[in-house]
C-alpha cells in the first residue's frame, strides 16, 4: 500500500472519530434533557453512549498507530 494511501486511511479514520465523538456528545445533551427517569432504559442508553466512545478511542488510536507505524 502506498504511503499516502494509508494516511488518507488514517485522516478518514480520525473525521469518523470526531464525528462520532459529535454523536456522542448530542446522544449525552438529549439524554439529560429527556424526562427518562432513572431505570433500566436510562442505563441501556448510557450504555450505548459509552460503547459509542469506546469505539471512536479505539479508531482513534488505530489511526495513530497507521501513522506510527508508517513512519518506522
Amino acid at each position: 500500500m502506498k504511503k499516502q494511501d494509508m494516511y488518507d486511511i488514517a485522516d478518514k479514520l480520525t473525521n469518523f472519530t470526531n464525528q462520532l465523538d459529535n454523536v456522542t456528545e448530542l446522544m449525552l445533551t438529549n439524554i439529560n434533557n429527556s424526562g427518562i427517569s432513572k431505570g433500566n432504559e436510562l442505563d441501556h442508553l448510557y450504555f450505548l453512549v459509552d460503547y459509542a466512545k469506546q469505539i471512536s478511542h479505539d479508531l482513534y488510536n488505530f489511526s495513530n498507530e497507521i501513522i506510527k507505524d508508517d513512519a518506522k
